[in-house]
């Protein structure tokens, strides 16, 4: 790369190229030990260069750029890593603990058996009990439907003791139809 006068990387892409990208891949092997990772992350590098076509006054500018350059995407994938790692030990925990899943395998069960109530309702009271889960208040559901708010409080006590009716041995089915 000339140092005489600014010009574009792009004249003299190959040459930076060849000239660099060996030597980053392998200061980038310095922080993360997979090649095929270093390899790519370089890549990209490249390939961002190339894109912004980027205008340095010397090499050592370059130089500096490529290096710190590397060394943020090497910082990111790492914390990037970090964060998945800590998500999978997470996950992991959960899925060992029994607890855990059988709440949530009732909890699933429950809402599926919920809606299909639901689904049996006559349609404006289904409208309204589902215009209702979804957190609309009685008042925006009056208004909405184009009905009275007094028949949207009735409608909806009617449903929710039809609901009840038909989970009464489930004691948890309460909390949803009060959400």
């Amino acid at each position: 790369m000339e140092s005489s006068h600014n010009k574009s990387i792009k004249s003299d892409f190959k040459k930076i190229f060849d000239t660099y990208y060996e030597a980053l891949v392998s200061y980038g092997g310095r922080f993360i030990h997979l090649k095929d990772e270093c390899e790519d992350l370089v890549q990209d590098i490249f390939v961002d260069l190339w894109q912004k076509d980027l205008v340095f006054p010397d090499e050592i500018s370059l130089k500096v750029y490529l290096y710190k350059t590397v060394r943020n995407k090497c910082f990111n994938f790492l914390k990037h890593n970090k964060v998945k790692e800590k998500y999978a030990e997470n996950s992991i925990a959960l899925l060992e603990n029994d607890n855990y899943f059988l709440e949530h395998v009732l909890e699933e069960e429950i809402v599926r058996q919920l809606h299909q109530a639901i689904a049996l309702l006559p349609d404006r009271k289904k409208e309204i009990i589902k215009l209702s889960l979804r957190g609309l208040k009685n008042t925006e559901i009056a208004e909405l439907l184009e009905i009275k708010l007094q028949t949207v409080k009735t409608l909806k006590s009617q449903s929710y003791s039809i609901l009840r009716d038909q989970f009464k041995d489930l004691g948890t089915v309460l909390y949803f139809l009060c959400v």
